[in-house]
């Protein structure tokens, strides 16, 4: 709401992230259709006000322009008329900076239980997918998001102390 959609417009949406929701839905699994549900018409929700648009662009393009902004920054910076690169003019300052969040980051994962610090090993370090982080863990793509939200919640707040 009060992003210039119409009420109406996101709720059909919404509808439709609830049927593909209920097409998925296995009662088998032992899970309630609002714990499938609701993720599916965030999501529906979602993917229509980032994709809606005069002009269809595709995320890989979307992030293509992301990255070109920010090499455009980093590109030169003019100081009292001599030209130097963003990088020289900060490496130091960030070398070390980088070297005390890496320590810190360490010091808050080894913090973590065994479960988290396995999801977050698995997932930033081995690189794995949600949902093949969850089939080594037994558990539901959907758990492994809720879990890796809190953890880096919490992981987060501890370096901000």
């Amino acid at each position: 709401m009060n992003r210039g959609y119409d009420r109406e417009d996101l709720y059909q949406i919404g509808s439709m992230g609830f049927i593909k929701a209920v097409k998925r839905f296995d009662k088998s699994l032992g899970y309630k259709l609002s714990t499938i549900a609701v993720p599916y018409i965030m999501g529906e929700i979602k993917k229509f006000i980032r994709d809606d648009g005069i002009i269809k662009i595709s995320r890989s393009n979307k992030e293509l322009g992301v990255k070109v902004r920010v090499d455009s920054i980093n590109e030169k910076i003019f100081d009292n008329g001599k030209e130097e690169k963003l990088d020289q003019l900060t490496g130091k300052i960030d070398e070390q900076s980088k070297i005390i969040e890496r320590l810190s980051l360490e010091d808050v994962i080894e913090k973590l239980d065994n479960r988290d610090k396995k999801i977050i090993k698995l997932r930033y370090f081995k690189c794995k997918t949600q949902s093949e982080v969850a089939k080594i863990l037994g558990i539901s793509q959907v758990q492994v998001s809720r879990i890796e939200k809190r953890i880096l919640n919490n992981m987060k707040e501890e370096m901000c102390r």
